[in-house]
């Protein structure tokens, strides 16, 4: 992902706040512990909707929704659960 920037009235470019979707406090967390400092990030809250599809078409429409809603760059999570026995059943159906 392209870390996104903002360019202040001096003409310096700073790195713009990416918005991490998510209720979950141990998911931000976590997600702190693993951007450190890196990246300008802040939490928000939303209620997207319950997609179904794919596990990579469902992350990317749900990026797509919550970037819309936030008016800026987003990062969002989605759990699925999958066994080969069961011919990746439950999947995101979880």
């Amino acid at each position: 992902m392209a870390a996104a920037a903002r360019t202040v009235g001096s003409g310096v470019v700073l790195p713009r706040s990416v918005t991490f979707v998510t209720g979950n406090a141990k998911k931000l967390e976590e997600v702190r512990a693993i951007l450190g400092q890196s990246i300008p990030f802040q939490s928000l809250k939303l209620d997207l909707p319950e997609l179904q599809g794919e596990p990579e078409d469902i992350s990317k429409e749900k990026a797509r929704i919550a970037a819309k809603e936030v008016n800026g760059p987003v990062l969002v999570e989605d759990t699925c659960l999958c066994f080969n026995a069961l011919k990746s059943l439950p999947g995101p159906y979880m």
